[in-house]
């Protein structure tokens, strides 16, 4: 695996600070936008949320295309080639690190919207399935308001969000690694990174091919069609960048 003694404190120190003040300012805007509950802090229907777009667009993003390229570098100098003696085992620990710092990042984000609700509301508790929620204030027709009810029930929330970020955070950093293969300099990764991702999580959901497909909103809870679509969606083009990077990195010439 990529051997995460190879970066140094500082550098850690300085990502997980860069990553609490976006979860913060996330948070923030969602409790702006007027937070009554659990899910609130962490997907908010109308903006922010520790695991909404704003955090995996500008902070999730931003330091995989700044640390998984130069993390790759450095694995792959000459004594850790030679000691692996094989392309595609190298590969696979590039591929199971993307898949350890996925959890990594999900869990944060879920922990980070767990303690906002207990910080600024004290409790935990889901009440989008009560009308002292914001699925019924947001909701301009309150007669629908009981077609929410069941598919808001918290197992089913909390399953969406933690399998779609995991897997939009997965593929993030499958296309870095494919990124990194095709263009070398990670300078241009980095930025062909942001230009990719970073703008595609700004387009609204039917015009996004990636993260912007993401986005939850009151109508993504009444359509667990769509939800299945866009995990689905992300895991097959999980599977091709796999097999596309891992048929790069077999022809890679190491030097």
């Amino acid at each position: 695996m990529i051997d995460i003694r190879f970066v140094t404190w500082k550098i850690l120190l300085l990502s997980a600070f860069y990553f609490f003040i976006i979860l913060s300012g996330s948070i923030a805007i969602a409790a702006k936008m007027g937070s009554h509950s659990l899910f609130d802090f962490i997907v908010h229907l109308q903006s922010g949320g520790s695991a909404g777009n704003f955090t995996l667009a500008f902070g999730t993003l931003p330091l995989l295309a700044f640390l998984l390229p130069s993390l790759i570098d450095l694995t792959e100098r000459d004594h850790i080639v030679l000691r692996l003696q094989n392309k595609t085992t190298l590969y696979r620990h590039h591929i199971l690190f993307s898949i350890i710092a996925s959890g990594i990042f999900v869990s944060l984000m879920a922990l980070a919207g767990l303690a906002a609700s207990m910080a600024l509301v004290g409790h935990t508790d889901n009440l989008w399935t009560t009308k002292q929620g914001s699925v019924y204030f947001l909701l301009e027709n309150k007669e629908l308001f009981p077609l929410y009810i069941s598919k808001v029930a918290s197992w089913k929330v909390w399953g969406y969000i933690l399998a779609s970020r995991f897997l939009a955070t997965l593929f993030m950093s499958l296309l870095i690694i494919a990124l990194k293969l095709l263009l070398r300099k990670n300078i241009l990764v980095f930025f062909s990174a942001l230009l990719l991702l970073g703008t595609d999580a700004l387009l609204p959901r039917g015009f996004s091919l990636f993260l912007g497909r993401t986005r939850i909103d009151l109508e993504t809870w009444l359509s667990p069609a769509d939800q299945w679509f866009n995990l689905v969606y992300f895991s097959l083009g999980i599977v091709l960048l796999f097999f596309l990077s891992g048929n790069l990195y077999r022809k890679k010439e190491f030097l």
